[in-house]
């Protein structure tokens, strides 16, 4: 299986960027004050954070497994009989016991909690990337979603001004009707996406505040003009090997290493546990107090070999064992998704990139044939409704470079995800 893994590794093409941080990767300024208050009080961060609190405390306890328990069990009495005084008895135990597993199970399950812990680790890690990623998706949305309402509300006079265009033509007998009509319904289509542009501008926000842990309102955010795009080189070249250290990829790594020490323990529970017992303290239940420098003492050696149990060993034992593959499994997938992930990325962005060129050309040329219409039509070479025809063309082109450019960036987010830089 590691060969598969290896083979399809090296199949993969291309490579990917270096590694970066997360504020050299998203530069706007106000996203990257965004990113810095969901790392800090996003509530999935949060609930990560004491995953891992937790699981340091358990590997904090995991370490004394080796000491021995002690305990004080202090006890009165009061009792008394016919014709007799009061007798008071009191007993001041302490009791210790002490348990060594043979086959070294207070070891293995130290390790186990601490691949736990480690695991927790990498995933608050990957929780923290998934987030910034959401986060700068859902910024870079606004910024997209602000243009397009704008180039609407510019494409919305555009058509009026095609209507009433087409009117004075229909009254001198240059069109009819059913052109009318039509330029009507376009006008009206345009104005029917302005509300809806305006419900997506909201949800968005909303959904960015979610993120922050924010009450519902308003987000600032950057104009088109001046809003700073995603910094990554896709083109740029680097060992495959930076997959391992994916915080998803390591936390199932981590997960394999707890399912193998879980074998052992499972192992160790054929061998012998060897405990010892003991007690001292203080009591007068002679009758009177024992001097403390004669303490009763109280020892015992205990060594158990497990027979029979009813089969529980034996199937705890091929449960581990089945968790171990499964865990196994889940490790090479995690493996394989990860490149699977990088190779779709950046075959992503390398189209984005290319659709963003093309679609350049197309606005560029749109505005262009948008201003020759209009100097045309100084010298009667033009109608007035082909100059509204070709500016109706740029601004559609522009709906289309907006949409294309979020999508870009979208692609570059995805890239950071799958490359999981620092």
């Amino acid at each position: 299986m590691k060969k598969v893994i290896l083979i399809s590794l090296l199949a993969l093409t291309v490579g990917v960027l270096n590694a970066q941080s997360w504020q050299e990767i998203f530069p706007d300024t106000l996203l990257q004050n965004y990113i810095c208050e969901a790392l800090e009080n996003n509530s999935d961060v949060r609930i990560a954070q004491l995953s891992l609190e937790q699981s340091e405390a358990m590997l904090k306890a995991a370490k004394l497994g080796y000491l021995p328990s002690l305990s004080v069990s202090p006890s009165a009495t009061v009792s008394k009989a016919q014709s007799s005084s009061t007798t008071f008895t009191y007993d001041l135990p302490i009791t210790m016991t002490w348990e060594l597993n043979l086959g070294g199970k207070q070891h293995f399950q130290k390790e186990i909690v601490k691949a736990q812990m480690f695991q927790e680790m990498e995933l608050l890690k990957y929780t923290q990337i998934q987030l910034i990623a959401d986060v700068a998706n859902t910024y870079y949305t606004l910024v997209m979603l602000d243009r397009q309402y704008a180039v609407t509300q510019q494409g919305i006079q555009v058509q009026e001004e095609n209507l009433r265009a087409l009117q004075a033509l229909k009254e001198v007998g240059q069109q009819n009707e059913a052109a009318v009509n039509q330029a009507d319904a376009n006008l009206q289509n345009i104005r029917a996406s302005l509300p809806m542009l305006k419900a997506q501008i909201q949800k968005t926000e909303s959904a960015l505040c979610l993120l922050l842990n924010r009450q519902p309102d308003s987000i600032a955010r950057a104009s088109w003009d001046d809003v700073q795009s995603v910094i990554m080189d896709a083109e740029q070249s680097v060992p495959l090997e930076t997959l391992s250290s994916r915080p998803d990829v390591l936390a199932a790594e981590y997960g394999l290493r707890a399912s193998f020490n879980n074998v052992k323990v499972a192992r160790s529970e054929f061998y012998p546990t060897f405990t010892i017992s003991g007690s001292a303290g203080w009591t007068n239940n002679l009758g009177e107090v024992i001097n403390p420098a004669k303490l009763l003492l109280n020892v015992i050696g205990t060594l158990v070999q497990p027979l029979f149990s009813m089969g529980k060993l034996k199937a705890n034992l091929k449960v581990a064992q089945a968790q171990q593959e499964q865990a196994k499994i889940t490790f090479e997938k995690a493996l394989l998704t990860a490149g699977g992930e990088v190779r779709d990325a950046l075959a992503e962005c390398l189209a984005c990139q290319q659709r963003e060129e093309a679609r350049s050309l197309q606005v560029e040329a749109s505005k262009k044939a948008y201003e020759n219409s209009k100097i045309n039509m100084h010298y009667a070479n033009t109608t007035y409704l082909e100059v509204l025809i070709a500016q109706s063309a740029w601004l559609d082109a522009q709906l289309l470079q907006t949409t294309d450019w979020l999508e870009k960036q979208q692609s570059f987010i995805n890239l950071y995800k799958s490359i999981c830089p620092e």
